[in-house]
């Protein structure tokens, strides 16, 4: 018994089913019964251990050669079915298509490589898909920006929507940064379609020195489009736009316009004193908005110091005292709402 138990261990060391086939005195049999399910490897691997001194080695030779054009045709078929479940979008099924085609046939180079290109298709794929879903959200938040700032103008004393208004421009300056990031790699690697869908969003989002830079970095790599004058129609448009926007006092828009004017071909040759000046007016605006905000944080007035300092990050969003005061006003309010609601509940009936 232990010896027959010996010979079983190494039988299944030495190639498993396929071998036990091979010196069983059954081997054609139970190699028409794997080609039937298209169980090619155990086939093959069973006919593998063949010797030639075996009287039918000629005619199972001829089967092994016939087997191998059945698994040759069958590892093709698997890479055009794959292939084309994978071109309707159902990566399931191909993947599928492939686990069960290599589990027959796990010595198939046809479909280790038909595999590594269908994957390939996929992250690739994903990363699009990754990509559509960062523009989507940006150019979402682009929309919405203007419309938390109005609310938190029109209602100042709203510790909520002051709240709202940092939340969301803190998450259109991580996009943005995203956005650059993907952008520069994309220029990197010559995908200058990538480039142009990410770094202008990226600028709309969070016009500042990295993102007019990326900008400029795009605008170098395409070539000129358009006429002459219709490229310097462009730029007088968005000079008398930004002159107006001064003329309005909205700092905000200024800045904008100014980072696009900047990224013109045919910039205006008063660029430079365009953007000292603006700078300038930027500085000042921010220095009233903080000092407003400061005064009435003295007065514990909170919500009022929160929207000027709020004012102040809109046109210096990256300004360290600013955000630092503002963050010290959020964690004054959200301890006085704390103290209101636990008032209340300590007044409950």
């Amino acid at each position: 018994m232990w010896r027959r138990l010996t010979l079983l261990l190494v039988a299944l060391q030495l190639g498993g089913c396929a071998y036990i086939a091979a010196v069983s005195g059954h081997l054609e049999q139970q190699v028409d019964a794997w080609v039937a399910q298209q169980d090619y490897g155990e086939a093959l691997a069973a006919l593998s251990y063949v010797k030639p001194t075996d009287p039918d080695y000629k005619h199972l030779m001829a089967k092994r050669a016939a087997i191998e054009t059945m698994a040759r045709r069958y590892a093709r078929h698997t890479v055009g079915e794959a292939d084309q479940l994978a071109r309707q979008g159902n990566w399931s099924r191909a993947l599928h298509e492939y686990d069960v085609a290599q589990s027959r046939l796990p010595q198939s180079g046809t479909l280790r490589r038909g595999r590594a290109q269908l994957e390939q298709r996929q992250q690739a794929q994903l990363i699009e898909l990754d990509l559509n879903l960062l523009v989507a959200r940006g150019e979402g938040l682009q929309r919405q920006l203007p419309i938390y700032a109005d609310i938190a103008r029109t209602n100042p004393r709203d510790s909520e929507a002051q709240r709202e208004l940092g939340t969301v421009r803190k998450q259109a300056k991580d996009i943005a940064t995203e956005l650059v990031q993907r952008g520069r790699a994309a220029l990197a690697h010559g995908a200058l379609t990538t480039a142009r869908r990410t770094l202008p969003l990226a600028l709309r989002l969070m016009p500042n020195a990295d993102t007019r830079q990326a900008n400029q970095e795009l605008l170098r790599r395409l070539a000129p489009s358009g006429t002459q004058t219709a490229r310097d129609d462009n730029t007088k448009e968005l000079l008398r736009s930004y002159r107006q926007a001064l003329h309005n006092k909205d700092l905000v828009e200024a800045q904008r316009l100014l980072s696009l004017l900047e990224l013109q071909p045919s910039a205006p040759s008063q660029l430079s004193a365009l953007r000292s000046d603006l700078n300038d007016r930027i500085a000042d605006a921010v220095h009233r908005y903080v000092d407003r905000g400061v005064a009435l944080y003295g007065h514990g007035r909170y919500e009022d110091a929160l929207a000027e300092w709020h004012k102040a990050q809109e046109l210096d969003p990256e300004n360290d005292v600013v955000n630092s005061h503002i963050a010290r006003a959020e964690r004054v309010l959200e301890k006085l709402q704390s103290l209101k609601e636990k008032q209340g509940a300590d007044t409950t009936p």
